[in-house]
């Protein structure tokens, strides 16, 4: 496929990293000539200085030969520009970020299928979404839902005194029972990402993804050292796009959450409180130890921090963290920075920019691939898939299967029967697969399970 991207920030880059892997023909135009350098210097990929919504700079970076447009500049009019000039020169998929809320809700732009537009990503959603999934896994630093919410994926720093430290995975295993629900599918060390075997020893500090089964996971947490507690009374620290959002589904979720939203702007503290009907609106500066004391945070099941500032972001979750908060997240722009929150004790970190990447992502997975979720912490990608009648993966045992390096299953759908799977499990024709990958085989991964 040939891809055009205009926006080399760690949206645009990390896209194109991913792609590039997957040996995909990508462009990248941008106006910035030290971000059109890095691209050049670090990825296998053509790279254009200019602006992204110029037909010359477009046409120079072969638009009319382009399968799709990827718009992810900081500008929501570049992006729409870019997209619209993408149609022009028959560009088959666009895609393009948009900041701007109240856009998507506009009845003319119709989410952009009225203008052309075949997938509008606004970051704030897709971050306020992320969030709700970590307030309902608690513990985790990363969840997501797969096969209609039967089984959840979920993301773990393993403590130095969590009893799975320090042991190699085939004994792990035979210290369970024989109905296990769960399965470690992906590691990430450092910056290596390991999809295990038997004999890969899980070491301190290190990120596990983790499959089980919705209804029983929250078992099986006290192997990784965490000991979860249910989630009701939150703390949202940031009233804007983000914030707001994330009180509002809050308030529309089944379970009765007690949530406050600390704002140090009056004036927002004003909108605030016009459009939220339960939740508790309060004035304050939540890098002042006096103000989070009074307004209880140490008896707060999560703290969720999203302002605008990264710094205070991070001052805030420190804060927070240090005075009995159980669970503490926060919003932090620069990827280069997710490291940094685990060290400091803060229990999950939140990447609006690798979010909103990733929402890429799974747009482009579309047809054999149902759903997909890209971890923030390790380069495997999470696809949902379903076996054709005639793939290689039908009908024998997958110790038999010889898959590719890199690819491991950790769950399979077949009717309404949920299965993690051992060497014996043999998978049938439309089966649902969840399927664990790294990214330069992936197109491998989906050659397997298509006819």
């Amino acid at each position: 496929m040939r891809l055009v991207i205009v926006g080399a920030g760690e949206v645009g880059y990390h896209i194109a990293s991913r792609l590039s892997r997957e040996r995909h023909d990508v462009t990248v135009i941008d106006q910035s000539q030290p971000l059109i350098e890095r691209i050049q210097e670090e990825l296998d990929v053509l790279a254009y200085c200019g602006h992204g919504a110029s037909a010359t700079t477009l046409e120079h970076a072969g638009i009319a030969q382009a399968d799709m447009l990827i718009a992810v500049t900081s500008s929501d009019e570049v992006n729409l520009v870019s997209c619209l000039l993408a149609r022009e020169y028959g560009v088959s998929k666009r895609i393009a970020r948009i900041n701007d809320p109240d856009f998507q809700l506009s009845r003319l732009v119709d989410a952009g299928r009225s203008i052309g537009i075949d997938l509008l990503i606004n970051p704030s959603q897709a971050v306020a979404e992320e969030i709700w999934h970590l307030i309902k896994s608690p513990g985790a630093e990363e969840a997501a839902d797969f096969l209609a919410g039967q089984v959840k994926l979920l993301s773990f720093l393993v403590r130095p005194s969590a009893p799975v430290a320090h042991q190699k995975l085939r004994n792990f295993a035979q210290s369970l029972t024989p109905d296990q629900s769960f399965l470690i599918v992906a590691i990430q060390r450092e910056r290596m990402t390991i999809i295990p075997t038997g004999s890969t020893v899980i070491k301190p500090h290190d990120h596990l993804l983790v499959i089980g089964k919705a209804d029983r996971i929250d078992e099986h947490m006290h192997w990784f050292g965490v000991m979860p507690r249910p989630t009701r009374k939150v703390l949202i620290i940031g009233g804007g796009r983000v914030g707001l959002q994330v009180a509002q589904r809050l308030e529309s979720d089944p379970i009765d959450y007690q949530v406050k939203l600390l704002e140090r702007d009056a004036t927002q503290c004003q909108v605030l409180a016009a459009r939220l009907s339960h939740t508790l609106v309060l004035h304050g500066d939540a890098t002042d130890v006096k103000v989070l004391q009074e307004e209880g945070v140490a008896d707060m099941d999560a703290v969720v921090v999203v302002t605008n500032d990264e710094g205070t972001n991070l001052i805030a979750a420190l804060l927070a963290k240090t005075h009995g908060a159980h669970s503490v997240m926060t919003l932090i722009q620069r990827p280069d920075l997710v490291p940094l929150v685990a060290a400091l004790g803060i229990d999950a970190a939140i990447s609006p920019r690798l979010i909103t990447a990733g929402s890429i992502l799974r747009y482009l997975r579309r047809g054999e691939v149902l759903s997909v979720f890209t971890s923030i912490h390790t380069e495997a990608e999470t696809l949902e898939m379903v076996a054709a009648p005639r793939s290689k993966v039908i009908g024998r045992p997958l110790r038999k299967l010889k898959l590719p390096a890199g690819i491991i299953i950790g769950a399979v759908a077949h009717g309404d029967e949920i299965v993690i799977p051992g060497g014996e499990t043999i998978i049938q024709a439309h089966d649902r697969v969840i399927v664990f990958t790294l990214p330069e085989v992936v197109r491998q991964a989906e050659k397997w399970f298509s006819e």
